[in-house]
């Protein structure tokens, strides 16, 4: 009995551990729900008036509908990406973008992990 209880209690164990260790999955987002979190993402450093949210709720949904068609060509999805920079910029003015370019650059919850110097990590 006691045999069982531990295989039990290892089994239960390593399955926690192997879950944790699962990437997220990433869930589908609609693109009205897209457009509103990343509008709240620039509201969090710089001020977005109502004509704001507008214009820029119909960049993401331009940026969603053309980055479903070259997703798998690289090269034009970073072209697309530095276009949406340049409209979101269009939207906000030169001064208002530069503030949240360099508040969210500032923020350490926007921060990438640094990575191992030296090699191949795998």
């Amino acid at each position: 009995m006691k045999k069982l209880f531990f295989v039990f209690v290892l089994a239960l164990f390593a399955t926690g551990v192997y879950a944790q260790q699962q990437p997220p999955q990433r869930r589908p987002m609609d693109p009205a729900t897209f457009a509103k979190e990343r509008i709240a993402e620039i509201a969090k450093y710089v001020t977005v008036t109502k004509d704001d949210s507008i214009k820029l709720q119909k960049v993401y949904d331009n940026y969603l509908k053309e980055s479903a068609t070259v997703r798998n060509d690289r090269d034009k999805f970073m072209k697309l990406r530095e276009d949406l920079q340049k409209k979101i910029e269009g939207v906000l003015g030169a001064e208002k973008y530069k503030t949240y370019r360099t508040k969210f650059q500032a923020d350490p919850a926007n921060q990438r992990r640094m990575r191992p110097t030296g090699g191949n990590p795998r």
